[in-house]
């Protein structure tokens, strides 16, 4: 029988015996929005949360729920100061102004066209505020677009340009990853995302986002002190199955 080397199984165990929550990935959570709205707010459109439509993290998404056609410049928004969005914004701009070119914003976006009574035209746009990057924003047209019950969701001209990213995770559902570069986001004492929406479709369309995260290898990653104790934690073990082979 084939042995598997003592520090392949150290590694193993090292990461198995990281405390819960610990991320190896880069990556620091946003809103995943399964405690309510978790502070957005629309004046142009109705949000709830889905245990349905759009569920890619937890039990809940954001849903803008009957979105009908038309500009409207507040489909959902958020501002933080404080609190863990705060925090998981801070990681992300303070690796950006650093000099780490990997920074993203990512969430997962999925739509169900079953009340839409006509084709036309769909597009959604992404603005941010902060306060050393200032107002940014893709507007409608620029960002997700496409005819809602045909072509959508496609990129526009200059999120391509911008290297932003649409992955298909599933049936009408598609990651969405935008590169820090290319909004500018830095450090500061506030933190704001916001969504405005544009069409002409007949009735109504639903669209939900959930596990909305930065990412960047510069964040998001265990302590040197909690890895050095899976670590201790795991040598230990692998020593324990060393002796019981040896006496075997």
């Amino acid at each position: 029988m084939q042995l598997i080397p003592r520090w392949t199984l150290i590694a193993a165990l090292a990461v198995a015996l990281l405390p819960a929550g610990t991320s190896l990935a880069g990556s620091a959570q946003l809103y995943s929005w399964e405690a309510g709205l978790e502070g957005w707010t629309a004046a142009n459109a109705t949000l709830a949360n889905s245990p349905t439509l759009g569920v890619t993290d937890g039990a809940q998404s954001l849903l803008l729920d009957n979105l009908t056609s038309g500009f409207k410049n507040d489909v959902g928004v958020a501002t933080v100061g404080s609190g863990p969005a705060f925090a998981s914004w801070s990681q992300a701009a303070t690796a950006f102004a650093g000099g780490a070119t990997d920074v993203k914003l990512e969430f997962d976006f999925s739509w169900d066209n079953t009340n839409a009574t006509t084709d036309g035209f769909a597009q959604l746009g992404m603005f941010l505020n902060s306060t050393t990057g200032g107002y940014t924003q893709y507007g409608t047209g620029a960002f997700i677009q496409g005819n809602l019950l045909s072509t959508f969701p496609i990129l526009g001209a200059q999120a391509t340009i911008d290297g932003v990213t649409l992955t298909s995770i599933g049936q009408n559902r598609v990651h969405v990853a935008v590169p820090f570069v290319s909004v500018g986001v830095g450090p500061g004492s506030f933190f704001q995302i916001g969504f405005k929406s544009n069409g002409g479709w007949g009735g109504t369309t639903d669209w939900a986002i959930d596990n909305m995260k930065v990412t960047s290898a510069a964040i998001g990653v265990p302590e040197p002190s909690s890895v050095l104790i899976a670590g201790l934690a795991a040598t230990g073990v692998a020593t324990v199955v060393r002796r019981r082979r040896q006496i075997a």
